[in-house]
Parts: C-alpha cells; structure tokens; sequence
C-alpha cells in the first residue's frame, strides 16, 4: 500500500512538474485516454511459421555435413495485448503513463516529454529513479513515411473534433501502412501514438491503425483516443 501511495504521489508531481510557475499549472490543454490494441492472429503465425519451417528446412538439409547444426528460428508469437495510455497535454510539456489491461493493471512508460526539445525523461517504477533525457522524439526524419492518399469524405467526429481519414506509406525497413482519422485544428508537435513531428505539421491524428499491408487484420497496432 505504501509503494502505491508513493507511486501515486509520484504522478502527481511529475505532471506538475518541477519548479513550474503554479499559474502554467492551473491549466491543462487536453487530457485524453489512447486505447491500445495490438495483435498478431492465429492465422498470421500459421502462414509464417509454415514459411520459416519450409526455409530451416532446405537450410538444414544442404549443411547435413557441417559440424555445427543450424538453429530453427523461433515461432511467431500469437497474442492480444490491451492497454490505456493516459495523456497530459500540459502548457510546457506532455506527461503519459501506461496502464495494462490485465490483471495487475500494472502501470508503465511514464514519461515527461519537453514540449521545445521533445528530449523525454522516464521514470523507473521499480528502481523509483528518473533517467533524465532517455527517448528523443525529435529524431525522426521528414523521409520516413510517404502520404499516399488524403479520404477528405471519409468523416468522424473524434473528442468533440472532425476528423477525417488520412493512409500513409512506412518507408525503410520497417515497411506498412497506416491509416488515421486526423483533425488540422489540434496543433501539437506530439503524439503518443504518431511521433513523427513533421507531419504532426500538418495535421494531428485521434485515432491511428498500423499494419501490414498484406495482413490488415492479423497483425496491427491500434490507438483510439477519447477524452479522460
């Protein structure tokens, strides 16, 4: 009980922040919870691992008189993992914390995000120690996602703003697409669930789908935003 209380407390101060003149305090500019699901099907794991077993195979099969034995890549993992991501849209900085939907309900990724550098610290829940300036979401870069097409028709009203539907192209190694519901009157150079500030420019999504383009359903990432 006493870790949670100083745990709870702990949150408190850290959305407050630390030496912030209290009028900035007063006023909080959004607070929304993110809705998060992710997923990897049955199905998928069945169509890759029968992949994976067909190429260990011919790769064993032509090194039968080596002296070492290849080992077989390990299976895809099928899983549903739930969890909240609470937000904090603070004058000077953004404030998250994420919560499993499990359980333990453990709580997770707390984070203080500088709204100027978008250098975030991390708080450790179990070590109760902050590591100053762990991730830097300003390194992303203006190539890493191609637009491919804006659905202006395609219309939801999200947290009280219309938004409209936006599919985009993931560059690099890391290849998919994603899909969003944006709104262009929400500016903010941060997202929990989009992080690329450059087309954070151009407009800010309040829901985000990523997948892969050959398996929409079987293997995603989905954020829904609502209001706290």
């Amino acid at each position: 009980m006493k870790i949670a209380f100083t745990l709870l407390f702990f949150l408190t101060f850290y959305q407050n922040g630390i030496c912030q003149p209290k009028e900035a305090n007063e006023k909080n500019f959004g607070n929304f919870i993110i809705k998060v699901t992710d997923e990897v099907t049955q199905d998928y794991a069945d169509l890759i691992n029968s992949r994976i077993d067909s190429i260990w195979s011919i790769s064993s099969a032509k090194l039968d008189s080596s002296d070492f034995e290849i080992p077989k890549p390990p299976l895809v993992q099928v899983y549903k993992r739930e969890s909240n991501i609470h937000f904090f849209v603070k004058p000077e900085f953004y404030t998250q914390y994420t919560v499993k939907c499990d359980v333990g309900r453990e709580i997770n990724h707390i984070l203080k995000v500088d709204k100027e550098t978008l250098l975030a610290s991390n708080f450790e829940p179990y070590s109760f120690e902050v590591v100053e300036n762990k991730w830097n979401f300003n390194r992303h870069t203006e190539e890493e996602f191609e637009i491919l097409e804006y659905y202006k028709n395609d219309i939801k009203t999200i947290c009280g703003f219309e938004c409209y539907r936006v599919k985009i192209r993931v560059k690099g190694a890391a290849k998919g697409l994603v899909e969003m519901y944006v709104t262009e009157e929400i500016d903010l150079n941060y997202n929990p669930a989009f992080t690329n500030r450059y087309l954070l420019d151009l407009f800010y999504p309040l829901y985000v789908k990523k997948y892969s383009e050959n398996h929409p359903n079987d293997v995603y990432k989905e954020y829904i935003f609502e209001l706290e």
